[in-house]
């Protein structure tokens, strides 16, 4: 449901209003990269340990098996969304002729991209988690309003700019060298493209391993207080 509401959202954004109040970039070939991040962009991606509470404090005390769970987070929120937005480039491609170089690049992106913004965006889940609890529950049991409000709203809304940020600073080398040669955030050139696609690669799957890794180590540094947080609900 946040996923289609998500995708939802986005696609409202960006078909709705004139094409600059949201998004500086608004070409054909961009939508479903930037509909595929918006899709990721909410609490799946980060509150990867107050969501599934229970079992994340079975495996705090073993890196292997709470990376593995992270993984697997991830990569479900990716089948989610990523075939769907390959789909999206698909219609794209066919509605505004895309050339053969572009459509694979543009879905490469889409498949690429959100590995890197995931395995970072869990950090904010490992260092702030909150539970999953029903909003009658959690309004029942709202004093002290700091932490079972308040906190608990800002972790909401969060995502939103914590995903699109880290997927933003995973394409930034790409942006600036097409900022840099050619005076525009997207390059005409579809060998241009092609190629920032590539680097984008090699930049996500750094961030993927990179960002599962130092998620995996705050974790066990924390873990005392986070199985003390997991196990018990009204702690917010």
């Amino acid at each position: 449901m946040v996923v289609a509401i998500n995708g939802l959202l986005r696609a409202g954004a960006w078909f709705l209003p004139p094409p600059d109040w949201f998004f500086g970039v608004h070409t054909a070939r961009v939508f479903p990269i930037i509909l595929a991040v918006w899709m990721l962009a909410d609490v799946p991606a980060t509150n990867v340990l107050g969501s599934d509470a229970r079992r994340i404090a079975a495996v705090l005390d073993s890196p292997r098996e709470l990376r593995r769970m992270l993984t697997a987070k991830n990569l479900v929120l990716w089948v989610l969304v990523a075939p769907l937005c390959v789909v999206v480039a698909l219609v794209v491609a066919l509605l505004t002729q895309a050339t053969l170089l572009s459509t694979p690049a543009t879905i490469a992106a889409i498949t690429i991209v959100p590995f890197g913004a995931l395995g970072v965006a869990a950090w904010l889940g490992i260092l702030y988690p909150y539970h999953a609890l029903p909003l009658r529950l959690r309004w029942q049991h709202r004093r002290p309003y700091g932490r079972m409000v308040l906190r608990w709203a800002l972790l909401v809304v969060l995502p939103y700019g914590l995903v699109p940020l880290v997927a933003t600073v995973v394409i930034l080398p790409v942006l600036s060298g097409w900022r840099l040669s050619s005076g525009s955030w997207v390059s005409g050139s579809d060998a241009a493209f092609a190629l920032g696609v590539v680097i984008v690669a090699a930049v996500a799957t750094a961030a993927w391993f990179g960002g599962h890794a130092i998620g995996t180590r705050l974790a066990g540094r924390r873990s005392q207080a986070l199985r003390a947080f997991l196990d018990d609900p009204l702690r917010g």
